[in-house]
């Protein structure tokens, strides 16, 4: 026999973390196209290796989404909602970092 523990007055976290990951789905894949256009228009600066817009597509979710493991939201999908949450905000200031290498890429 199993024993339900789940409380029914608690906050039920399931459709906002799927809301959050289509957002941060089309934030994630947003920047990737940006950035091919960007690199094989040779609008990069010479000093900028390729590498590192790279590292930053990469490393910058991977980052918020450890984060977002460590957050303690009490509830159905708590766990989720977190690192979803980590990896939206993450996606956010790669939107941000992006504006901000494009308009310096560009003389």
């Amino acid at each position: 026999m199993t024993i339900d523990s789940s409380n029914p007055n608690e906050q039920n976290y399931k459709p906002l973390a799927f809301v959050l990951t289509l957002f941060s789905s089309i934030l994630m894949v947003m920047p990737i196209h940006i950035v091919v256009e960007v690199s094989e228009s040779g609008l990069r600066q010479p000093i900028t290796p390729a590498f590192i817009p790279a590292l930053i597509l990469v490393g910058l979710p991977s980052l918020g989404a450890l984060v977002g493991a460590f957050l303690r939201f009490q509830g159905s999908g708590g766990r989720f909602f977190g690192i979803i949450l980590g990896i939206f905000i993450a996606s956010v200031i790669l939107m941000a970092l992006l504006i901000f290498w494009v308009f310096h890429s560009v003389d």
